[in-house]
C-alpha cells in the first residue's frame, strides 16, 4: 500500500511539473500554426485571441506522470511487484488507446475542424476499445446490496455513457477555468472511491489531476490558453471511465450515484440546453451562447466568481452522491430525500433565475393543460354537437339560433356568423366594462363560392380574457364549428342573400352579463 500511495504521489508531482514545463511551448506552437480562438462576442466571450491546444499539455504531463510513476512503483516494490502491476493493468490499454483516438480527433478538430458524425465515430471506436478490454457497465447498484443487471443493455449504455459524457464535457468549456475545475472535482471523486472500495491509488488518475491542475494555472481568468477540443473531449472520455471503473465493487456492481453526481453540471447542461432547443423547434446540436455559464455572465458575474458558484455547489452535489451510496441504511432513504428536495427547488428557482423562459412556458402550459384538459375536452365535445346540427338549417338565421342556443353550454360569451367583413363592437351588454374585464375576441374567416365569386362569412367567437392557468380553448372550438360551416356553405351557397353584406347577426349572449368591451384578436392561423 505504500509503495502505491508514494506512487501516486509521483505521478501527480512529475505530471503537474511536466505540464506545466510544457505548456509555454504548446501555446508557441499554436500560435505558429494559428490553433487560436478567436472572440466572437456570443459563445466566445474572451477579449482577446488564445491559444487553444492545452488539451496536448495534458496529454504528455499524464503519460510522463504515469510512466514514471510505475518506473518508481517497480523500484521500490522489486521486480516481483513490477510484474504484478504489469498483470493488473487490465484495463488500462484499451482505454490508453481510447484516449489517445480521442485525443488525436480533438487535436484534428482544433486545427482544421472535424464533423460532428465524424466526432461521434472516433468516440465510438474508443468506447469500443475500452469495451474489448473489459470496460462495461453490468449491474447498477441502488441501496446497500440491492443492485439491478442491466443484461442485453449493458454494452449499449455503456457506450450511450461514454459517448454522451464525452461530448457533454465539451459543451461546458465555456468560460475560463470552468471545464479544468469541474475535471478537478471528477478526479478527486474517483480517486477517494477509489481508494475507499479498492484500497489502491490510480496512478493514471493522479498524473491527469496534477496536469490539469497545471492546466489550470494558465487557464484561470484571463486565460492564455484553454483546452480545445483535445483537452475537453480527453477529460470527458477519461472520467466517464475512470469514475465507473472506481466506483465499480469487485462483484461488479456500480454505485451508479457516484458517477452521476460526481458529472452532475455537464449532465444538467447538456439536458437544459436539448430541452430549451427541443421546445424551440431548433436542431438539437446547434451551438449557441445561452449554457448555464453564459446565463451566469449575463446577470453580472465575472467568469471567476461564475466558477467559483459552480464548483462550490457541484463539489457538494458530488459529497451527497457519494454519502448516499455508502452511507449506513438508516439514513440512506434520508439523505436521498433531502438531495431530491434540493433538486427539485435547485431546478425550480434556477431556471427562473437564469432567465431559461423556455422552461417557464412549458410548466405554464402544462399547468393549464392539467388545469383545464377536462373543459377541453367537454367543449369540444358539445362543439361538435352542435355543428351536427347544421345540416337542418336553411339560412344564416338558423344558424345563428343554433349557435346562440348553444354558446352558454360552449362555456362562451358570444358565437356570431357575420356575413362579409364587419366592424363589431362586443357584446351589446358587455360594451361598457373596466380594461381588466374586456372580452377576446377570436375571428374565424370562411370563403365559399357563389356563382363564381368568392364570398366570405366570419365566425366571431367571444369569450373571457385567457389567463395562465384558465383558457376556453376558443380557437379549437371555433376550429370545429368552422369546419362544418364551411360544408353546409358548400351545399347551400344561396342561403345568404347579397343584402345580408350589410347585415350584422348578433347571437348567443350570456345572460347576466353587465359589462364588456373588445380586448384583442386571434387570427385564424391560431385555430
Amino acid at each position: 500500500m505504500i509503495p502505491q500511495l508514494v506512487a501516486g504521489l509521483v505521478a501527480g508531482l512529475v505530471g503537474f511539473a511536466a505540464a506545466y514545463g510544457l505548456m509555454p511551448g504548446v501555446m508557441a506552437l499554436a500560435r505558429r500554426f494559428r490553433v487560436i480562438d478567436q472572440p466572437d462576442k456570443n459563445r466566445r466571450l474572451h477579449l482577446v485571441p488564445v491559444p487553444r491546444l492545452g488539451g496536448v499539455a495534458i496529454f504528455a504531463g499524464t503519460v510522463i506522470g504515469a510512466a514514471a510513476a510505475l518506473g518508481c512503483l517497480t523500484l521500490l516494490g522489486g521486480r516481483a511487484l513490477g510484474t504484478n502491476v504489469a498483470a493488473s493493468l487490465g484495463l488500462l490499454p484499451g482505454m490508453f488507446a481510447g484516449c489517445l483516438i480521442v485525443f488525436l480527433t480533438g487535436v484534428i478538430d482544433d486545427m482544421r475542424g472535424v464533423r460532428p458524425m465524424t466526432k461521434i465515430v472516433a468516440q465510438t471506436i474508443a468506447v469500443g476499445l475500452a469495451v474489448r478490454y473489459g470496460f462495461r457497465i453490468d449491474h447498477i447498484t441502488l441501496t446497500g446490496t440491492t443492485s439491478v443487471s442491466l443484461g442485453v443493455f449493458s454494452i449499449p449504455i455503456t457506450v450511450l455513457w461514454v459517448v454522451g459524457m464525452t461530448n457533454a464535457f465539451n459543451l461546458i468549456d465555456g468560460i475560463d477555468g470552468l471545464a479544468g475545475t469541474f475535471a478537478l472535482i471528477g478526479l478527486t471523486t474517483a480517486l477517494g472511491v477509489n481508494v475507499y472500495l479498492h484500497g489502491t491509488s490510480a496512478i493514471v488518475s493522479s498524473a491527469i489531476i496534477g496536469s490539469v491542475f497545471a492546466f489550470l494555472r494558465y487557464n484561470v481568468s484571463p486565460a492564455k490558453i484553454f483546452l480545445g477540443d483535445s483537452g475537453s473531449m480527453l477529460l470527458g472520455y477519461f472520467l466517464s471511465i475512470r469514475l465507473v471503473t472506481a466506483a465499480t465493487t469487485p462483484d461488479h456492481g456500480l454505485y451508479g450515484l457516484v458517477p452521476l453526481f460526481a458529472l452532475a453540471f455537464p449532465l444538467a447542461d447538456t439536458f437544459i440546453a436539448m430541452a430549451r432547443r427541443w421546445l424551440r423547434g431548433e436542431p438539437l446540436s446547434r451551438a449557441d451562447g445561452r449554457h448555464v455559464h453564459h446565463q451566469m455572465l449575463q446577470l453580472g458575474l465575472s467568469a471567476r466568481r461564475t466558477v467559483e458558484l459552480l464548483g462550490l455547489f457541484f463539489l457538494g452535489v458530488a459529497a451527497m452522491g457519494i454519502s448516499i451510496s455508502f452511507a449506513p441504511p438508516q439514513v440512506t432513504f434520508a439523505l436521498i430525500a433531502v438531495a431530491g428536495i434540493m433538486m427539485f427547488v435547485t431546478a425550480f428557482y434556477g431556471l427562473r433565475w437564469l432567465g431559461y423562459h423556455e422552461f417557464v412556458e412549458f410548466g405554464a402550459s402544462v399547468t393549464s393543460l392539467l388545469l383545464s384538459a377536462r373543459g377541453h375536452v367537454r367543449g369540444r365535445i358539445r362543439a361538435h354537437e352542435i355543428a351536427a346540427k347544421f345540416n337542418r338549417a336553411r339560412n344564416l338565421d338558423e344558424i345563428n339560433t343554433m349557435l346562440e342556443d348553444g354558446a352558454n353550454d360552449l362555456g362562451l360569451a358570444e358565437v356570431t356568423v357575420l356575413p362579409g367583413a364587419t366592424n363589431f363592437h362586443g357584446p351589446a351588454a358587455r360594451q361598457i366594462s373596466p380594461p381588466s374585464e374586456r372580452l377576446f375576441r377570436v375571428d374565424y374567416p370562411i370563403a365559399y363560392e357563389e356563382d363564381g365569386r368568392m364570398r366570405e362569412v366570419v365566425l366571431r367567437v367571444w369569450c373571457e380574457r385567457p389567463s395562465q392557468h384558465r383558457y376556453t380553448g376558443a380557437e379549437r372550438i371555433a376550429t370545429r364549428l368552422a369546419a362544418s360551416l364551411e360544408a353546409w356553405l358548400a351545399q347551400n351557397p344561396r342561403a345568404i342573400p347579397a343584402d345580408d353584406d350589410k347585415r350584422i347577426a348578433r347571437v348567443g349572449r350570456v345572460s347576466g352579463a353587465v359589462s364588456g368591451s373588445v380586448s384583442g384578436e386571434m387570427l385564424r392561423d391560431l385555430a
